[in-house]
């Protein structure tokens, strides 16, 4: 979501820029990882104070998107391309990132196993492949993603542009509120 709504505003670059974001949170739970922190990630205290950090930053994300929502003219290319440095986008990628207890599940059920595969086939070579392998696929993905948000939104009125935002701040603000109801009974 967070791809798409800054995509719309500030172009292709957004992507890029919010996967490096997203990168420097998953270069940090590789650390822990490699730090043997992996079972703090997965304890039930850290899944509760995740859940509520989360939750508290997906509602503001959404209540952020819905301002802009209102706030689109008829020239949204010029209007918000310098809304955020590229370091807020950067900061968004981290954020949207680590405020996601699905970010940590996804570590602890499939990076973890992962990573042990690449070291016990290849070693230092097999972790570096999947680090950058990883990477890539982020990128790559992201990137196209914004690039093809940027390129069709030339086709979208201001009204289309609006309910894409409001649609994303919506998904934002549910997603929020699950997490806090469920942090509650973690």
């Amino acid at each position: 979501m967070v791809v798409v709504s800054e995509s719309i505003k500030k172009g292709a670059k957004a992507g890029p820029l919010i996967v490096a974001g997203h990168l420097v949170i998953e270069a940090l739970i590789i650390a822990a990882i490699l730090l043997g922190l992996d079972l703090l990630l997965g304890s039930a205290q850290a899944t509760t104070a995740i859940s509520y950090v989360g939750g508290a930053v997906f509602l503001a994300m959404g209540a952020i998107l819905i301002n802009a929502a209102r706030n689109v003219k008829s020239d949204v290319t010029q209007e918000n391309k310098t809304m955020l440095a590229s370091h807020g986008l950067i900061a968004a990628g981290f954020l949207a990132s680590a405020s996601n207890p699905q970010f940590y599940f996804w570590w602890l059920a499939t990076g973890i196993p992962t990573i042990a595969f690449a070291l016990s086939s290849a070693g230092t070579a097999g972790f570096v492949a999947f680090l950058f392998g990883h990477a890539a696929a982020d990128l790559l993905w992201f990137g196209f993603i914004s690039w093809s948000v940027e390129k069709g939104r030339r086709y979208l009125n201001p009204k289309a542009i609006k309910v894409i935002l409001l649609g994303s701040a919506s998904f934002l603000l549910v997603f929020g509120i699950y997490l806090l109801l469920s942090a509650g009974s973690l």
